[in-house]
């Protein structure tokens, strides 16, 4: 009996102890998490996504379930100005690594959007974003050499918000690119009659 209720005093104790602990380290986090908010959403804003990859992958370390933060990490990635661009008088090989990063980087910037717009996708369908976010994710497609996927994903951001005409401009280029020249000309029009609309509605 003795024993028992040592026992019981010692962990009565020891969460006395834990818990201010579990608090403070509670407060800590939401301190940072604000923090990092600030700077973030500050970089966004002024169009310098650049500057805001380390806050994000912070960010993320501290709320690794947030899917907004993902899909301002997958754009920063897609507007990322500081890989170097490979040079025609420079070595083959540093232009191969430098393509390379490039690549890599795109490649990253459409997982991420995959996987976090399609989740979004299932979990608000009426997101009135979602039509932005599938059209950063077909940009991301299109530099990632993936092409017919990047046509899939500017239909589908047209058809999720009409004022997306751009959608249709970027969809003729990309069948130009690939010699579809009958389809190409279709969505030209398609961009020149949405266009006219978007022009009398205003």
């Amino acid at each position: 009996m003795a024993k028992t209720i040592i026992f019981t005093f010692r962990l009565i104790s020891l969460l006395i102890l834990l818990v201010p602990n579990l608090q403070a380290e509670t407060s800590r986090k939401k301190e940072a998490t604000t923090a990092l908010k600030k700077q973030i959403f500050a970089y966004h804003r002024s169009d310098e996504e650049t500057k805001s990859i380390p806050y994000i992958e912070r960010y993320l370390e501290l709320s690794p379930a947030e899917i907004y933060f993902k899909l301002l990490y997958a754009k920063a990635l897609l507007y990322r100005t500081d890989l170097e661009v490979p040079k025609n008088d420079e070595a083959i090989e540093s232009r191969i690594n430098k393509n390379k990063a490039i690549q890599s980087n795109y490649t990253k910037s459409a997982k991420i959007f995959q996987e976090n717009v399609t989740h979004l996708q299932k979990i608000r369908p009426r997101d009135s974003n979602l039509g932005r976010w599938l059209y950063l994710w077909a940009f991301a497609e299109w530099f990632s050499d993936n092409k017919e996927k990047a046509i899939k994903l500017f239909q589908k951001s047209v058809k999720q918000d009409y004022r997306l005409t751009e959608s249709y401009y970027n969809i003729a280029a990309l069948y130009e690119s690939l010699g579809q020249w009958r389809d190409a000309e279709l969505y030209w029009r398609k961009y020149e009659k949405a266009e006219r609309e978007k022009e009398e509605e205003d």
